[in-house]
């Protein structure tokens, strides 16, 4: 699944950067955090000034991140 896709509440997905580099890859990381290469599941949709953002549980928190930082790894039924 490509990052970026059309993502909604329920689908499963891992943090990445823009560029589709986790930390687990050895290339150049451009966003790190904690929650690189982690999975979580969106639990509302969202909107960073006028772009397109997601609400996710990971790692026990709740954290907003661009969906070009997101891949859908599994839809929700």
């Amino acid at each position: 699944m490509n990052p970026g896709e059309r993502m909604n509440p329920g689908d499963l997905v891992r943090v990445i950067d823009e560029n589709g580099y986790t930390n687990s890859d050895e290339r150049k990381i451009h966003v790190w955090h904690e929650f690189m290469g982690k999975f979580g599941m969106i639990v509302a949709m969202a909107r960073r000034l006028y772009v397109p953002a997601a609400r996710v549980m990971v790692m026990g928190e709740i954290a907003e991140f661009d969906l070009d930082e997101l891949e859908k790894m599994n839809e929700a039924g």
